[in-house]
């Protein structure tokens, strides 16, 4: 009688769902930064998927294996490209007519994913199918996430071409991140860091995390011509500005006697280059008052958006052009510092690498007492150490990159939704005086349904992003928001020549670390921080 009962009442709720759909249509399919993971999925869930949509989310690893990959970018091109996994949200219309998906894994792969011809497909484990998702986005800003992928869904996502990039650099700084990473070192110059042997190597030495099994795996791909690897055309595309987003250093405090003491709340350029180069990593380094202590310092993989922005905001300048974090990092076919955990020169500290913005706030600051990282800042990537006096941040060259003023250094939380003001978050960034930032951006074709659904995608999480978990700010003035008056100044990088996109012109070249520079009225430098 009891299975009877389930059967009946199974029959009874398949009456009272809205009738399927005959098939399934993928609107966007994303890869690349976590800066715009969260934010994405509520704009496509509250926005485009209509009443009665529902949603999935699950890490990287399968929970019920803990090795295997629940989501997974596979490229077509070589059977010696190894998998990427990530995190995965997907949303689907009540009907499951549509769905949106989004892997999280670096920029440099995003954009890798949408140039490689043919694209790189996603590929979702069949246990997806029977297991619930994993709550990774909270539930007080969309529900609980379904039971499992329906089969019309899985069935559309498993195996379907990326149709979208999000990336924190554009793709030519992206291409040339590629390229720089393999390319022979230069001990010099460090215009090439030695994952490899030539700047058109297709596969490069994987790069190692020094805190887990983590890699990052340099692959070649070109933004325009044929791909290196098959030779088919490359699809002309277009990038969508969505909005900026800080670097943001942030320390471990635990040690009362270490950066914990009280008196580390600034560093300065000079010295945070000396942290990262390896010249002396030492709690000194934080000016008066900071502790004589050995301080861990958490670097970044060179194929990491984040690690370009950081690289050539604070450490690659005009005035310093032969600086680098990669400083006496030899890979494999120069030393042995993959993976990094490497000395400093003076001051008793090292340097290690870390895989990812996760691994670098969730297990290696987290983890490591007087320890300094860097990342995009995010409620949701910094939610495991914000709130709390033991981990906090610190200003740079004396600007606060979150509040227009320092208070007690601890990171903010957001008890999601956490609206702020329209044209009020971040206000050094927009005010052009905070250094570090870039603009996120999204790339995808530059004609049809891909550049359709990605262009109704970015103006739905414009227009949630203030009332919603306002990670950043948004490109475009909309709901009393401004939108970011400010631009990085371009130039030729990839080979491609600079535009900076005013005036409607079709925007390219390079911009990472470029000029920030005001948009107008009147138009002009505001700082080039060289």
């Amino acid at each position: 009688m009891k299975n009877f009962s389930l059967v009946f009442a199974s029959a009874l709720a398949a009456l009272a769902v809205t009738p399927l759909a005959s098939a399934t249509t993928v609107e966007v399919l994303g890869a690349g930064s976590s800066a715009m993971w969260q934010t994405a999925a509520i704009g496509a869930w509250k926005q485009l998927a209509g009443s009665g949509a529902q949603h999935y989310t699950v890490k990287g690893k399968c929970p019920s294996t803990g090795s295997t990959n629940c989501a997974q970018l596979h490229d077509l091109r070589s059977a010696s490209i190894l998998p990427e996994g990530g995190n995965l949200w997907v949303v689907w219309s009540a009907d499951q007519s549509k769905v949106w998906g989004y892997l999280s894994v670096d920029s440099v792969v995003g954009n890798r994913s949408f140039f490689a011809s043919p694209r790189v497909q996603l590929q979702v484990s069949s246990l997806t199918e029977s297991t619930a998702g994993q709550q990774l986005i909270s539930s007080s800003l969309w529900g609980s996430d379904a039971a499992a992928l329906p089969a019309a869904v899985y069935n559309a996502i498993n195996n379907a071409s990326v149709t979208t990039a999000f990336t924190d650099i554009r793709p030519e700084d992206a291409k040339f991140a590629q390229s720089r990473a393999v390319s022979p070192l230069d001990t010099s110059t460090y215009s090439g860091l030695g994952y490899g042997t030539s700047a058109n190597q297709l596969i490069g030495t994987q790069i190692f995390s020094a805190f887990s099994k983590a890699v990052a795996n340099p692959v070649a791909f070109n933004i325009s011509g044929s791909d290196p690897f098959t030779g088919q055309p490359v699809k002309a595309y277009t990038t969508i500005s969505v909005g900026a987003s800080p670097i943001v250093f942030i320390i471990n405090r635990t040690n009362s006697h270490g950066l914990g003491n009280g008196a580390v709340k600034n560093i300065e350029l000079a010295n945070v280059q000396d942290l990262y180069n390896g010249t002396e990593c030492n709690g000194v380094e934080f000016g008066s008052g900071a502790p004589n202590v050995p301080v861990k310092v958490i670097l970044r993989e060179p194929l990491s958006g984040t690690m370009n922005t950081t690289e050539f905001t604070n450490f690659r300048l005009r005035s310093t052009p032969n600086n680098s974090q990669e400083v006496g990092v030899d890979p494999p076919a120069g030393g042995d510092n993959n993976p990094l955990n490497k000395p400093c020169n003076a001051g008793g500290g090292s340097r290690e690498r870390a895989i990812g913005t996760g691994e670098v706030v969730n297990t290696a600051v987290l983890n490591t007492a007087d320890s300094i990282g860097y990342a995009f800042f995010g409620y949701g990537n910094f939610s495991k150490i914000a709130g709390t006096p033991s981990y906090g941040y610190v200003t740079l060259n004396g600007v606060d990159p979150i509040q227009h003023s320092y208070t007690n250094g601890e990171l903010p939380t957001c008890t999601a939704p956490c609206p702020v003001t329209p044209g009020s978050s971040f206000p050094n960034l927009r005010g052009g005086t905070y250094r570090s930032w870039s603009v996120l951006r999204v790339v995808t074709d530059s004609a049809g349904a891909n550049l359709t659904n990605t262009q109704a995608l970015v103006t739905a999480m414009q227009e949630n992003i203030n009332s919603t978990v306002p990670d950043w700010v948004p490109f475009a003035a909309v709901g009393g928001d401004p939108g970011l008056k400010l631009y990085r100044s371009h130039y030729t990088q990839s080979g491609v020549a600079p535009n900076n996109g005013l005036g409607g012109q079709k925007e390219s070249g390079g911009d990472v670390g470029g000029c920030i520079e005001h948009v107008g009225p009147p138009p002009g430098v505001l700082n080039c921080h060289q």
